[in-house]
């Protein structure tokens, strides 16, 4: 009995000296003396025998709290993280919540305001990587108080903080941090959020997952995108990616070797590795844009781009390419598929006219080798000349109808004011050789208008 006695004596000597400890706590605390606290609780919780006792670490995290909030930078920052972990490892402690209950858990309230404010403060200076930092920090304590289902005054946190979740994302993208993004935003696509200010959200998602190689997910919030968002051409523009992408870096690596070269061999043989690199690229994209058309054949602005990439793989080089006839065979195939889809499309009939046009000049270049006075180079050159005609009868109709839709729409930018400019020039062409002056002075005066 006596020993018992004895042992209970000293329990409540070290019950009494810790409770001691902690009134010192609360009076400086209390005196606003918080530095001082913050060095009263750290001592007390350096102890071992103090460690499972809740109620150091509820005063823990208000003492740091109240630093937090008089505080900035990573200080302010490093004691809020402090203090929330210290909230949460009372709750670990007291499941009641005791402490907690009687402040209705404002600590919390107050570290979550105090981080978010930071975290929009330091997005406005760009500073991403910090407002990062805090704006997670917030979606923590944010995400814990509704899981606790804790209010404050009434006020309870969302089960989705969209706005707060879609800033995270932002901050953590733009601080180069991109695969730390995804998951904040794929919380909002998989909540199906249908707000046109979340559209990007789910084509960032898609482009994310394509470049990742993962078709499932991409596919997934493709899916979701076009059925919320409706609008085939933005939802086919994202599925098509960026084919020949992650060849980019090496790209720009051999373009300032090129610049760089001491000497014409050097230089030589970094643009043949340049043309080389350039050619897989072309390549995968021509295959990507193959598998799109197969997938949306009605889709013309699909169609379109790749009838104007294949025009510039055909007619875009210095030297021509050996596979020349099968390139300009599939332009022209590819930008009547495109004018099908799009009569009155200006760009495409543009396009095939510039095509054509470099068709005839072609077989004047042809025709021209045929220098034989022998009946058979007459002959040929008589061929020539009737398969000339035949192609400036096509190159017409085109240009014509450039002309009528641009002058019709009116309002020009600059490009689209040098696309009907170079289309008067072929009509002038055209209308020179049949002689018609009336006609290619009348092209000539809209052409001078049209350059004022």
């Amino acid at each position: 009995m006596m020993r018992k006695l004895l042992l209970a004596g000293l329990l409540a000597v070290s019950l009494s000296g810790f409770a001691q400890k902690l009134d010192d706590v609360q009076r400086k605390y209390s005196d606003r003396k918080y530095d001082e606290a913050k060095q009263k609780i750290d001592e007390i919780l350096a102890e071992p025998k103090n460690q499972n006792k809740p109620n150091g670490w509820y005063w823990k995290g208000k003492v740091y709290t109240e630093l937090a909030r008089l505080d900035s930078g990573e200080r302010s920052f490093e004691q809020g993280k402090a203090a929330f972990e210290a909230f949460k490892r009372y709750q670990t402690l007291d499941e009641s919540n005791k402490l907690g209950l009687l402040e209705q858990n404002v600590g919390l309230f107050q570290l979550y305001d105090l981080f978010y404010n930071q975290g929009i403060v330091y997005y406005n200076k760009k500073d991403y990587a910090g407002a990062y930092e805090r704006m997670k920090l917030a979606a923590d304590i944010e995400d814990y108080a509704y899981q606790k289902g804790f209010s404050y005054n009434d006020f309870s946190f969302p089960a989705l903080d969209t706005q707060l979740v879609h800033l995270t994302a932002s901050a953590a993208y733009l601080a180069k941090k991109e695969d730390e993004a995804i998951p904040y935003w794929e919380k909002i696509a998989n909540a199906r959020v249908a707000d046109e200010d979340y559209r990007e959200v789910y084509s960032t998602l898609a482009d994310y997952y394509i470049r990742k190689k993962n078709q499932t997910k991409a596919d997934k919030y493709l899916a979701q995108g076009r059925e919320l968002f409706p609008d085939d051409n933005f939802w086919t523009a994202i599925e098509f990616g960026d084919p020949g992408g992650e060849y980019r870096e090496q790209m720009d690596h051999l373009n300032d070797r090129i610049v760089e070269a001491k000497d014409d061999a050097e230089r030589k043989k970094v643009m043949e590795e340049r043309d080389a690199l350039e050619a897989k690229i072309v390549a995968e994209r021509m295959a990507r844009f193959d598998q799109m058309v197969k997938k949306y054949p009605k889709s013309y602005p699909l169609a379109m781009d790749y009838a104007i990439e294949s025009f510039n793989d055909t007619y875009g080089h210095e030297v021509r390419p050996q596979d020349y006839t099968s390139r300009q065979e599939r332009t022209g195939r590819l930008l009547v598929k495109a004018i099908e889809l799009n009569p009155t499309s200006a760009i495409a009939n543009y396009v095939m006219a510039q095509h054509v046009y470099n068709q005839i000049y072609d077989l004047e270049e042809a025709q021209r080798q045929v220098r034989g006075s022998a009946a058979a180079d007459v002959a040929k050159r008589k061929e020539f000349t009737t398969k000339i005609n035949q192609k400036y009868e096509e190159v017409y109709g085109y240009a014509l109808a450039t002309y009528d839709i641009y002058t019709a729409q009116g309002n020009l930018n600059e490009k689209e004011k040098i696309n009907l400019r170079k289309s008067i020039d072929i009509l002038i062409d055209y209308h020179d050789r049949k002689k018609q002056a009336d006609k290619v002075a009348m092209y000539e005066a809209k052409k001078k208008e049209l350059m004022k």
